[in-house]
């Protein structure tokens, strides 16, 4: 739809472009554009990276790499082209690449891409739990599903079908339309979401609804119930589950004098938190907590009963009890870090 201008008593159209005849390049320029007017596309994105393309085939990047405010995956590609080439296939491949991205990985692309850009002194993890408005690292709520983005100057009657046929089918994927268009040599910009229309966003949300609660249900027929045991110095601690596991291990780790801030190497520094003082209980760390730090504090996300509370160099440490899969491998690396704590964990298969 063409872009008019009120002249006198009339209104006139705008002079139709292209990106090719205006010199403006995916990479070089459109990406940048939309990179730092992101809410020109949707409101409420965090942009993580751009050409981001951690795996083993490097020519394979996506443009632009966010999550939303759900913590949801978010997908964007771009084409200046007139029929959106392949996009919708790519996207594809490159939502399937992202699928298991976790927190940390998260962390990681987006620290790299703040030096790239020029501002490596940013701290990418605090300015992640910011935008979710989290208190601390949470895998388990993470990049529970992946949404695509496709932006192009227009888009071919065969990757309209296709978006449709996966909307249907409960993909997360929408058309956004970029015209440029002249008044001189004054540039705008027509943008337009075309698929899904947003007077069907009800009905397609009611889709969407219907199949994240089919993929959460699979999820949980497949969430990770395993028990470990622990031996340390020849004391056999069965079965436990991976709170039991994470905390004991901490608290062991903590006894034989292995500080919380080598730990945070191999846990990162959000699943931890402390007070410069020794605490002899969970009420005395909360008060202390909450009259020394901005940052909120939900005590159900932690382990701080009496018995689990963390001290070490005058300074009470309380660890996160939000952990995923991840569990038995964190542990055997820290024991394999400090062979001095002559301890072994193994999944209790029984």
């Amino acid at each position: 739809m063409a872009i008019y201008k009120l002249q006198g008593d009339r209104i006139s159209e705008l002079s139709p472009t292209s990106f090719a005849n205006e010199r403006i390049l995916e990479a070089r320029d459109l990406q940048k554009f939309i990179i730092n007017s992101i809410n020109a596309i949707e409101t409420d994105l965090f942009v993580l990276s751009s050409e981001f393309g951690d795996w083993e085939d490097s020519r394979r990047k996506i443009d632009i790499l966010c999550i939303d405010k759900n913590a949801n995956i978010v997908v964007v590609e771009l084409k200046r082209t007139e029929d959106g080439g392949h996009m919708e296939l790519q996207s594809i491949r490159y939502a399937s690449m992202v699928a298991n991205m976790t927190f940390e990985k998260a962390v990681k692309a987006h620290q790299r891409y703040l030096t790239k850009v020029g501002i490596a002194e940013r701290n990418a993890e605090e300015d992640i739990l910011e935008y979710l408005g989290w208190d601390e690292n949470n895998e388990d709520d993470f990049g529970n599903d992946v949404r695509i983005i496709l932006v192009s100057a227009d888009f071919s009657i065969e990757i309209t079908n296709s978006v449709l046929w996966l909307i249907e089918r409960g993909i997360d994927i929408k058309c956004i339309r970029i015209k440029p268009q002249k008044d001189g040599e004054t540039l705008y910009f027509d943008i337009q979401q075309i698929i899904p229309l947003p007077e069907t966003a009800d009905y397609q949300v009611k889709l969407r609804e219907k199949a994240i609660e089919q993929r959460q249900a699979r999820r949980e027929s497949q969430r990770d119930y395993s028990k470990f045991d622990l031996t340390f110095n020849g004391v056999k601690h069965s079965n436990l589950n991976k709170r039991e596991t994470m905390i004991l291990t901490m608290k062991m780790c903590v006894k034989n004098g292995i500080s919380p801030t080598e730990l945070m190497e191999f846990t990162g520094k959000s699943r931890w938190l402390w007070v410069n003082k020794v605490c002899q209980s969970s009420a005395e760390f909360e008060t202390e907590y909450r009259a020394t730090n901005q940052r909120k504090y939900d005590p159900s996300r932690w382990f701080n009963d009496d018995s689990e509370l963390l001290v070490h160099n005058e300074k009470t440490y309380v660890f996160s009890n939000q952990h995923g899969k991840g569990t038995g491998k964190l542990v055997n690396d820290i024991f394999a870090k400090y062979p001095e704590l002559n301890a072994t964990a193994e999944k209790n298969e029984g």
